[in-house]
């Protein structure tokens, strides 16, 4: 009878650790990075806003490839076309940026500012 107790005991702690092994794991997994995260639009920055403007929630937190000039550089980022934000997780990135380039960019939809009139990116990073 006491061993058949200790058996008990002995399943219930080794269930309470795997749960709690694979809750930890689950908790605190880590977060996918720009890089890693699947693209659900390719093209220049004109047609991506010329998309967005039939439906604007259709790529809202989704990441984006966009291709443009830059029209400005500031502290925060940069500005493509006169109508797309993209502020970069690397500020190093921007250094090497000057205006007039057609660059690539990867970056996560945020949202679009009316007062700007200016679609914002954010967790960009340049690609080749």
């Amino acid at each position: 009878m006491n061993l058949l107790k200790n058996y008990k005991k002995l399943i219930l702690v080794s269930v309470i650790l795997i749960i709690g092994f694979f809750g930890y794991n689950y908790v605190f997994k880590k977060a996918d990075t720009t890089e890693d995260i699947k693209i659900s639009f390719k093209g220049s920055s004109k047609d991506l806003l010329l998309k967005l403007s039939k439906n604007v929630d259709e790529l809202n937190s989704k990441a984006v490839l966009i291709e443009g000039k830059i029209s400005s550089i500031n502290d925060e980022g940069i500005i493509i076309d006169e109508t797309v934000f993209c502020q970069f997780t690397d500020l190093q990135s921007t250094q090497k940026l000057k205006e007039s380039q057609t660059v690539k960019i990867k970056g996560i939809i945020i949202g679009y500012d009316d007062l700007l009139n200016e679609l914002k990116l954010n967790q960009c990073i340049l690609k080749d």
